[in-house]
């Protein structure tokens, strides 16, 4: 059952008061219970992130109905993506077993920060600094239907093809999200030591576009030869970030808003998954900051290195035809 602040958050917000993509999911209401999928989902998540922290679930309803007001407008809709990816991974994050006792700060601040991640989870022996990212969903999707072919690296092929008939690497997506998170974790780490950053990528089923732009090879962002250096031709390290986790929840998310079938084992929309469960989450691990990862990080993401054993698309990927 929910809790009555949660449900009277969401009866209250802007999902009902505006134009919102989510109205139609969250006005199908019998007995005080949201019968879609995904509002039921979305209530169930912010009911148990409320009863870990006051006001963490009604931060993210209120979160969700702000993204309002403008029919149709696709931004929102990519908006709400993203934020129902950080929803489900901070309650996956909140709901876990940290052993022994800890604390849940949301949305901490640093000396000399402005910026903040998603949450820090900490206690006598733990501090890791959780944010999440997810990329554009439509454009892209849209891209790969329009054409034929796929480059995914900065290889020699890179040079050769004809650009405007390709879907070119997305490393600069990666990039973007790794200099975000590099700049919120790092006046995190000056504060402590013992600091990890998390930062957690919330992508669809080309699993393999961010694996390509990260792993330590060709011109990977964790290679020797990444294509980012700066001025002086130095390697940017993004030393606040520790530890980057690929997901592939996208999808289900996506599928949930239009009333589609689940794909693969998910059982509801947010379902973060099991561990051994397909499609499998995987890490990289920062080579250049050489901080310990507490194992208690992999478990409860459920990460687990990448390689030919998990299928073709845990793999980098350097030219796909698409027939």
């Amino acid at each position: 059952m929910y809790n009555k602040e949660i449900t009277k958050e969401i009866l209250n917000s802007k999902i009902f008061k505006e134009w919102h993509y989510f109205k139609y999911h969250f006005q199908l209401i019998s007995n005080g219970i949201f019968l879609h999928p995904l509002a039921n989902s979305i209530a169930v998540l912010c009911t148990d992130l409320e009863n870990k922290k006051e006001n963490l679930g009604k931060s993210y309803i209120k979160k969700i109905g702000s993204i309002s007001g403008k029919e149709k407008y696709l931004p929102h809709y990519e908006q709400l993506l993203q934020t129902l990816s950080e929803l489900m991974v901070v309650h996956k994050a909140s709901t876990f077993d940290w052993s022994p006792r800890y604390e849940l700060i949301q949305e901490p601040t640093a000396i000399d920060s402005r910026k903040n991640p998603e949450i820090i989870i900490q206690n006598e022996s733990i501090k890791i600094g959780i944010e999440v990212k997810s990329p554009e969903f439509f454009k892209k999707a849209n891209e790969r239907s329009s054409k034929s072919q796929q480059i995914s690296t900065r290889t020699q092929i890179f040079e050769t093809v004809n650009k405007n008939e390709t879907m070119l690497p997305r490393d600069n997506t990666l990039k973007d999200f790794l200099q975000s998170a590099n700049e919120k974790f790092l006046p995190f780490k000056k504060e402590s030591e013992h600091f990890i950053g998390v930062l957690i990528v919330v992508w669809d089923d080309f699993i393999y576009e961010p694996i390509s732009a990260i792993a330590p090879y060709a011109r990977g962002l964790f290679s020797e030869n990444s294509f980012l250096k700066d001025k002086n031709g130095e390697i940017e390290k993004f030393l606040g970030v520790d530890c980057v986790i690929l997901t592939r929840h996208l999808l289900p998310i996506v599928k949930a808003t239009r009333d589609e079938s689940l794909p693969d084992l998910y059982r509801y929309p947010l379902d973060y998954g099991r561990e051994g469960e397909f499609p499998f989450k995987v890490f990289y691990n920062n080579p250049w900051t050489k901080q310990t990862i507490n194992p208690l990080i992999y478990s409860c993401f459920q990460a687990i290195e990448p390689g030919a054993h998990l299928g073709a698309e845990y793999l980098p990927s350097d030219f796909i035809n698409w027939i």
